[in-house]
């Protein structure tokens, strides 16, 4: 058996998968009925929506399986995410990359399989529509005609809840992109009794910099804290832009609040320094950490934090008064 590559871009091909919080999410009807149609268009037993993470393949929409997740070393669409267009696999038996593959030899005992790759709208692939059936078939070139044509659906869907979850300004999750994706990460960390932090954030003096030299300067303030925000997370964290020029981010673990707030302080600091304007870019910032049981909600947390962050905010402008 031959195991799949990895795309030379992994790493951010990952990045890009996981901002768009597909993992772990099932039973969405725009995306099942689209297996169902491929199902029958091809009269196979098994359509899918596949999705390579690091290690597995999650099936975001499933006609004909019972499973939800496999492992990526054994899968067919981690070969089919290294093609530029189809990959088709006519008789699995007689393949040298796959006669022994346990999902040949054991269930579904796969013979043909046909995947057409899928992109976010970033550009970065990360997974396939694919076809699979337990005896060996040909695929025609109007065939994959078709097959392409669905999975153009399928990255006109993704694009749909990109625009939907983003903020058109700063390309980071929006409020309703921030909340989707945070309150996964929030009840998985609190159901393991693991502790992380959240961070509120806000830009002080911000309205004088709109009224002083305009609402595009404003923006452009917007778009370079985000961008700074942006830069420091890990792999797990959640960052998103709640409204205005309030900002939050969720830490999977509270001991990376400080080196966060750190670097952030550093970061933008030096970017004070050298983009010569007659203003710095400043906030405030409230910090709540749990250790998984303390707060119930996100929605808690973040209510709790706003708060903290206005009364640092409050002591800031007391002490800038004497």
């Amino acid at each position: 058996m031959k195991f799949p590559g990895l795309p030379e871009n992994e790493e951010e091909r990952l990045q890009s998968l996981y901002m768009m919080d597909l993992l772990d999410t099932r039973d969405d009807e725009r995306f099942e009925r689209l297996t169902r149609l491929a199902k029958k268009l091809f009269q196979v037993p098994v359509a899918l929506i596949s999705l390579l993470d690091r290690d597995r393949q999650w099936l975001l929409a499933c006609q004909g399986l019972s499973e939800r997740e496999t492992s990526r070393n054994v899968s067919f669409c981690g070969h089919a995410i290294l093609q530029k267009g189809p990959f088709i696999v006519n008789d699995a038996r007689q393949d040298e990359r796959f006669y022994d593959n346990p999902l040949v030899t054991g269930e579904p005992y796969i013979r043909f399989y046909a995947g057409y790759p899928v992109h976010l709208p970033d550009g970065a692939v990360v997974g396939t529509i694919c076809l699979v059936n337990s005896t060996p078939r040909t695929f025609s070139q109007e065939d994959i005609d078709a097959l392409q044509d669905l999975a153009f659906i399928v990255e006109d869907e993704f694009q749909v809840i990109s625009m939907a979850m983003t903020d058109s300004l700063t390309g980071i999750p929006n409020r309703r992109g921030f909340y989707r994706r945070a309150e996964k990460r929030f009840h998985a960390l609190r159901n393991h009794g693991a502790s992380f932090s959240l961070l509120f954030f806000d830009l002080d003096k911000f309205k004088p910099i709109n009224d002083l030299w305009g609402h595009a300067e404003g923006d452009q303030v917007l778009k370079v804290f985000a961008t700074h925000l942006q830069q420091h997370l890990g792999p797990k964290d959640v960052v998103g832009r709640l409204g205005g020029d309030e900002f939050a981010v969720l830490l999977a673990s509270h001991s990376d609040a400080r080196r966060f707030l750190a670097s952030l302080h550093e970061s933008l600091g030096a970017h004070n320094q050298r983009a010569g304007k007659p203003y710095n870019i400043n906030y405030s910032y409230g910090i709540l950490d749990s250790d998984g049981a303390k707060y119930h909600s996100l929605h808690e947390m973040v209510k709790e934090s706003d708060s903290v962050m206005y009364s640092q905010k409050r002591r800031k402008q007391l002490e800038q008064r004497r």
